[in-house]
Order: C-alpha cells, then structure tokens, then sequence
C-alpha cells in the first residue's frame, strides 16, 4: 500500500521512476552492494528516477518508512550513496543513518535532507536495522551495540538509480530563411543536449522538443505557436513593408530543462532609395569636331556610352543590388531637329566608326547650336540572403541628361585656286 501511494506522489512531482524486480546492482555495473547488505525477507525492489532537479526533491523512498514491529519494537534507517555527488565523481558515502522510527509513529526523509546534491547520477541503497530482532540476517541480535548488517526494506525500493540532468540544451540561433515583398520565413539550427556537464556518472536526458511562436510589431501575442521534434520553417505572409515580424524559439530537453528564449526579427523586403547615378554622367561629342558645315552630316555620341550599372547597399544585413539599364535616348540639336531612338543606335559611335546620330544643319551661327541628349534607364532592383537566388522587382524609369555642346555651324565657302 506505502509502495504504492509512494509511486504516485512521485510522478505527481515530475519524476519518473520505474520499478523492475532484480539484484541489488542493478543500474551502474560497477556499483556493487554495499558493506553489510543484506535482503532477507526483501522482494528487492528497485526504481529509477530521471528528474532536473538537482537535489532530488522527491524519491520513491519518502513516506513509506514505519516501524511494523510492536514495542519495544523500533528502526533506525540507513542510506548508502554511490555516485557523482557534490562534483566528485565515483563517491561513496558509507552507511548514512536517515532517521529514527518508534513504532507506530510514521516518518520520512528526502534526498536532499542529508545535503546529497547530485551531478548526474547516483545510486542510493535503502536499509533498516530493526532492534528487536537484530540484523536478521544471522548476525546481530537484541541489544547487541553493533548492528549491521542493514536489512534491505521490505516496502520501499531498497535501491534506486537516480539520473539528474539540470543543464538545459544549448540555445537554438534562429535566421531569416528568406524574405519577400511581403513575407518573412524563419528557421532554426538543430541542437544537441549536453546534459549534466562532466564527471564519469554524468548523465544526458537528451533533447525532446522545440517551441516556437511568432509575434508581429510591438505585439506579444503568440502566433504560429507550434511544439516540433524537429527544427521547423516559420512564414509570416501578408505583410508590408512596414510590418516587423519575429520568430521566438526554446529548445527543451526530456526533464523539460528550456534553454533561454531566442528571437530573430526581420522585415518584409521595401524598394530601397534611388541612388544619384553620379556613374552615369556622359556628354555630347561630335565630328566634325569644333565647328560643323551647313550641309554636311555632323556625326554625334555620347561618351562615355550608356552602359547597365549596379550600385550596391547594405541594409539589415541584406545586400540589396540596384541596377539601371538603358533602355532609349532623346536628341535636340537645337535648330529644331529631334530624334528619339530605342537601345544602342540612340547613343551613336564614337568616329572613326558611322554613327547612328547624324544631323544636316541647314543654317550658320556664329554663337553656335547647343546640341542636348538625355537617356533613359529602366531601374531594378534584388535582395540577395543566405546564399539563395534573388528576385527581380522593377523599381521604375529615370532620365539622365547629358553635359550639352555648343556646336557652331559654319557656312562653307567656295574658293578657286590658281594652279
């Protein structure tokens, strides 16, 4: 019945012990019985108790202690202790004298009454000497001042493993998986438990699950909460650009030790500002080169030519890439004459090649015609993370005007020489 109510109030506590019927080495193999270990009249049962607790609150053993014997019947109990205690692995405490029973008054005792801190895993022995009939075990009688050899308890569990891992998993570093114009996805690193540290009993409970949760903006409120073996991937959809999303994760062990709480946070993807394309800067050139003829093709580029740009821009550790690419240019040569032509022919060539822009000015000046050109740039712009293939978003159309030239056109005039 004591056996019994034992077991429940353990599990009640968070432990977990497991009875098996067996000798008294069960467990560690090179624990042996104790000096004086006796189990005449003992069913010999034995527990194991896993628990982060490292004092060990609760075992199997408390409250099922009471002298069974009438007066002048009384127990005095007894402990033995092999383990890894106080940092100190392979310890041994010698017979431990736990407590005084008259009969019928009924007592208990805790692990840690006697101040026995485990690192990872001890083995305790349970034992009476009942002084009314001795030893029991052929050694020992009424009165006799030196009673071991201790009787194994007939209603407890005389042996008990005791593994305590109090050491939570390492913390588990979250990272932005990847991220959209309106998403955020989240994961994780997997981790190992490390259990109890060191020492030759050290124990591991190993891991047992994470816990994650995301949470938008300022909000605490959990989202996505969600409890996995493995680490799992968070996506936060449906957010702008001004949204905040976080991703929050524990990692716990199988005595539920949780490493500390880990956040990772991250915005949706915006179009980054519009760089000042100072690399962009061309002007006008022409051939002939000073003065033009009225008449004559005048033969005009741009230099240096148009050319594909990318400005790079680092912002919350994402490398976002902007690229402007031509796409046309307008010309006025400023006698009334325009020309509008798409890619490459509107920048002209440089002389000695035919270029594209040719203009005949029909009249002189003196002051000279200011020949202009502007081009025009599609921009786009990527947001390269983690190695993975970045998205192409249009981010709009600029002009860049080019340094003009003041071009004067003279009238050709006729001359006969005299040979």
């Amino acid at each position: 019945m004591w056996r019994v109510v034992a077991m429940a109030v353990a599990i009640a506590v968070g432990l977990f012990p497991s009875p098996a019927a067996g000798s008294s080495a069960w467990g560690s193999p090179r624990y042996g019985d104790p000096p004086g270990w006796c189990t005449n009249h003992s069913d010999m049962w034995t527990a194991k108790i896993v628990t982060n607790d490292p004092l060990v609150g609760m075992n199997p053993e408390r409250d099922t202690f009471y002298g069974f014997h009438p007066n002048p019947g009384y127990d005095d109990w007894y402990g033995y202790f092999y383990g890894d205690f106080r940092g100190t692995a392979g310890d041994a405490s010698g017979w431990v004298r736990l407590l005084h029973e008259d009969y019928p008054n009924h007592y208990h005792w805790n692990f840690a009454d006697n101040g026995w801190a485990v690192h990872g895993h001890a083995k305790q022995y349970i034992a009476y000497y009942n002084w009314t009939f001795g030893g029991e075990c052929g050694i020992g009688r009424y009165g006799s001042a030196s009673p071991p050899p201790y009787m194994a308890d007939q209603y407890g569990y005389p042996v008990v493993d005791i593994y305590v891992d109090s050491v939570p998993p390492p913390a588990p570093r979250p990272e932005v998986l990847r991220i959209s114009t309106n998403s955020v996805a989240f994961t994780w690193n997997p981790v190992v438990d490390v259990g109890a540290g060191a020492g030759a009993d050290y124990f591991v409970a190993g891991m047992d699950h994470y816990t994650s949760w995301v949470t938008m903006n300022d909000s605490s409120q959990p989202r996505q909460l969600l409890e996995t073996v493995e680490p799992r991937t968070v996506t936060q959809a449906g957010m702008s650009p001004l949204d905040v999303a976080c991703v929050h994760v524990q990692a716990f062990d199988r005595v539920q030790n949780a490493s500390p709480e880990q956040v990772k946070c991250s915005r949706a993807l915006a179009a980054p500002p519009m760089p000042r394309w100072t690399e962009l800067a061309a002007r006008v050139v022409a051939n002939p080169a000073g003065i033009g003829l009225v008449g004559l093709d005048s033969w005009f580029w741009l230099d240096p030519a148009p050319h594909a740009v990318t400005i790079h821009e680092i912002n919350g550790g994402i490398d976002y890439a902007i690229t402007a690419t031509p796409v046309s240019a307008t010309w006025n040569f400023g006698d009334g004459g325009i020309a509008d032509l798409a890619g490459a022919s509107g920048y002209g060539r440089p002389y000695p090649q035919p270029s594209s822009i040719t203009h005949v000015f029909e009249a002189h000046t003196q002051d000279g015609f200011i020949v202009r050109a502007s081009v025009r740039y599609a921009v786009t712009w990527t947001a390269s993370m983690a190695g993975r293939s970045p998205e192409t978003h249009p981010m709009g159309m600029f002009v860049q005007t080019a340094l003009p030239l003041r071009y004067p056109v003279k009238q050709a005039q006729p001359e006969l020489l005299r040979i």
